[in-house]
């Protein structure tokens, strides 16, 4: 007989557990865990792709001794998209460059961003690590959780439109981990909290300037990425890594589309390009009510274009420096 058991999307809750957890641990029922507004995302399973040796130049063919499993370099991925609460943005900022509170900052100095970052090891306490949690998940109907340790964060896209999501802020967040996911019966974590608050909206948005010229906004896209690597494995039971390793600068990017205008006209020199850092600020009135400002004190335009709709627009590319290498890169204010 057919086995009956399934799952459905709709009933999976998606979790991120945080707290001062061992790497590679999946954080415990009593430990922080938000459970957030997310309305897509991918669900990783233990796996691992295959090598194939040469073959024989008389055989036109490929023998089973040819395939080699590679679970030494397994990366798993993952990507949650969230309505664009504080919860959402403060988590995703704490897994990525190791700054939770409400007024995160990114600088180049990373070691003042993120503890351990230059000593993310196996084992080691790393306060900036996740578990992610999707409850109900599992392919059996007991083991019907699916948790992913020692997670951190690549990557983070903040995207608002006044045409789309009746201009909620966006977020997408793609996480990484070496350590197999899991399947069991996790049990409900003690201090579930349910993220209930109001997204961000580009309509509430006060103030929207670069290099002091007010601009009309369509919609707006930032990103802040970095990559990271595992190191090696331990052994052949789990293949879990020594730890991970940042092999590269943080980088952001981003994208205004605004009302082609006469602010537009007045960085013309910036767009034609002058290798000079402009200030980039998008805010929300600060008035002591719900506060949201995003803070790039050094931007440079990257090829921008005018955009053809049934009114003009234009398509401002960008790219956010650091003044000095301990000066904020990005600043946001979110509660």
């Amino acid at each position: 007989m057919a086995e009956t058991n399934f799952q459905s999307k709709t009933s999976i809750d998606v979790g991120i557990g945080s707290g001062s957890a061992a790497l590679g641990t999946a954080h415990a029922v009593g430990d922080t865990w938000d459970f957030l507004q997310v309305t897509d995302f991918n669900i990783e399973a233990a796996s691992a792709p295959i090598d194939v040796a040469p073959s024989k130049n008389s055989v036109l063919g490929q023998l089973e001794n040819q395939g080699h499993h590679r679970p030494d370099t397994q990366m798993y991925e993952t990507t949650l998209t969230m309505r664009g609460t504080p919860t959402a943005v403060l988590k995703s900022c704490l897994a990525l460059f190791g700054d939770g509170s409400s007024t995160a900052s990114l600088t180049p100095a990373a070691n003042t961003n993120d503890t351990g970052a230059s000593v993310m090891k196996d084992g080691g306490t790393n306060i900036n690590a996740v578990t992610l949690l999707f409850e109900n998940a599992g392919s059996d109907d007991t083991s019907n959780d699916v948790s992913i340790p020692g997670c951190f964060a690549t990557s983070m896209t903040l995207r608002a439109d006044v045409g789309t999501n009746g201009g909620e802020l966006v977020v997408e967040t793609q996480f990484m981990s070496g350590y197999r996911p899991v399947q069991s019966a996790f049990g409900a974590p003690t201090l579930k909290t349910l993220d209930t608050a109001a997204p961000k909206n580009i309509f509430n948005l006060s103030t929207t300037t670069l290099d002091s010229q007010i601009l009309v906004l369509q919609s707006y896209e930032i990103v802040i990425s970095r990559p990271l690597a595992r190191v090696h494995y331990q052994n052949t039971t789990d293949y879990k890594p020594f730890g991970y390793v940042q092999n590269g600068p943080y980088e952001v990017t981003g994208t205004l589309v605004a009302k082609r205008d006469n602010d537009i006209h007045d960085i013309d020199d910036h767009i034609q390009g002058d290798s000079a850092g402009i200030a980039l600020t998008l805010a929300e009135p600060d008035d002591g009510g719900i506060p949201y400002s995003l803070s790039l004190p050094d931007v440079m335009i990257d090829n921008s274009k005018p955009e053809v709709g049934d009114f003009l627009l234009q398509n401002i590319p960008f790219r956010a420096f650091a003044a000095s290498e301990s000066a904020s890169i990005i600043d946001i204010l979110i509660t």
